[in-house]
């Protein structure tokens, strides 16, 4: 239903960045798996049994490839920040957009990495020959330094609790949202050629291994989608549902295109899964079958807690493995995502949501000291729900809202 600002809940969305964030879960608890973690951290060439070759180098990947999914959340953000920019007669106040934005970012990251340097202190990590090489990687003194640069966010994350790492980027798109919003709401007819014009520079970025090259222009598609939302979805409308098939396969298949085989990917294959990620929001966005699931229950709940439980959920498994590795490495696991889920609820309702009404109330006291609304109307914010994950990335999951036609 429209809300009394003309604006309606993409939910389906928020089911996405849920199913998207179950996805990284699943591929850091696969990941300390001896095998598994060792070829997906330094050695495609490790040997595996059977099972772990059909985990690690089938389909059966896709549920838990964690890079596409950070890429979905980093597409996401695009497409929800840009939303307020659109409604007719939109103007900006920047300084309160950055007073909520900034607050909504960095007050869970900070108590993430709290958490994070509290189960290091409490349970501290160990090498063992009883999970992988990836596991051993996450050893590290949380030292006042490393906890310092962490928290700037801008700098990237370290071992303590690395899916702050995505985070680095939502920070940087939204510290420069006015571009990206001047870029999607400028020449509006040839927005597929922008669209072209993103990715082929995302694909330099991968072929050139250039890390603000390949995510920043995700942000950038998710931008023009939002923009460009009711043209899309008059030129599909009228697709017969089966269309959807072949472009939902196209997705997954792209966005899964670095585990093809055990041989290197090919240079630049990260914006294949770019791609990939894009063609899947846009499935969730306008195909009747997709959008029944992400509304369902589970996923629902899932977007909900997501950006909580992106932020909290590694540091939580590993303090899980290094205590109950010895006694069986699957109750660690099993252990560790049922408290990761539990304790995700809890930093959502303690922790995150307080961080939105906390950045509310700053950007209102921002507006009143800048004079009121009377002279511009800041278009209201989304609010953060992971990113892909941040993630992310884990990624900044965000509730996501559509203008009503």
């Amino acid at each position: 239903m429209p809300n009394q600002s003309g604006q309606t809940r993409v939910t389906q969305l928020d089911g996405l960045r849920g199913i998207a964030a179950l996805v990284v879960i699943a591929c850091h608890l696969l990941s300390t798996l001896p095998g598994i973690g060792d070829v997906v951290f330094d050695d495609r060439s490790a040997p595996l049994n059977t099972g772990e070759m059909w985990a690690v180098f089938s389909p059966l990947h896709l549920l838990w490839n964690g890079t596409p999914a950070v890429h979905v959340f980093f597409v996401l953000s695009g497409f929800v920040l840009i939303l307020p920019f659109t409604r007719e007669g939109a103007a900006t106040r920047w300084a309160t957009y950055y007073a909520k934005r900034l607050l909504r970012l960095y007050l869970p990251a900070w108590a993430a990495l709290a958490v994070a340097v509290a189960l290091i202190v409490i349970i501290p990590r160990t090498l063992s020959p009883l999970q992988s090489s990836w596991a051993d990687m996450y050893v590290v003194d949380p030292s006042l330094a490393r906890v310092a640069k962490d928290s700037l966010l801008l700098l990237g994350a370290s071992t303590i609790n690395t899916p702050l790492w995505t985070l680095r980027w939502e920070v940087l798109f939204s510290l420069l949202l006015p571009v990206y919003v001047f870029l999607a709401l400028r020449w509006r007819r040839f927005w597929h050629l922008k669209l072209g014009v993103v990715v082929a520079l995302a694909a330099v970025g991968a072929v050139q291994h250039i890390d603000w090259l390949i995510y920043l222009p995700i942000f950038a598609i998710g931008a023009i989608l939002g923009a460009e939302r009711d043209r899309i979805r008059e030129l599909t409308q009228s697709w017969p549902r089966v269309v959807w098939l072949p472009v939902t396969a196209a997705g997954l298949v792209l966005a899964n295109a670095e585990w093809f085989s055990p041989a290197k990917p090919v240079d630049g294959v990260e914006v294949l899964v770019t791609v990939g990620a894009t063609l899947l929001v846009l499935v969730f966005l306008l195909c009747g079958s997709a959008k029944r699931l992400g509304d369902t229950a589970v996923a629902q709940w899932l977007g909900r807690i997501s950006f909580s439980l992106y932020l909290v959920h590694l540091p939580i498994i590993l303090a899980g493995v290094t205590l109950l590795r010895s006694v069986s490495l699957p109750l660690a696991l099993a252990v560790s995502a049922v408290a990761s889920f539990a304790v995700a609820e809890l930093f959502y309702r303690f922790v995150e949501q307080p961080a939105q009404r906390l950045s509310m109330a700053a950007g209102r006291a921002v507006e009143e000291r800048l004079g009121g609304c009377d002279r511009a109307q800041t278009p209201a914010e989304p609010s953060t729900a992971p990113t892909a994950g941040t993630t992310s990335s884990g990624a900044d999951l965000c509730r996501t809202r559509q203008s009503v036609s």
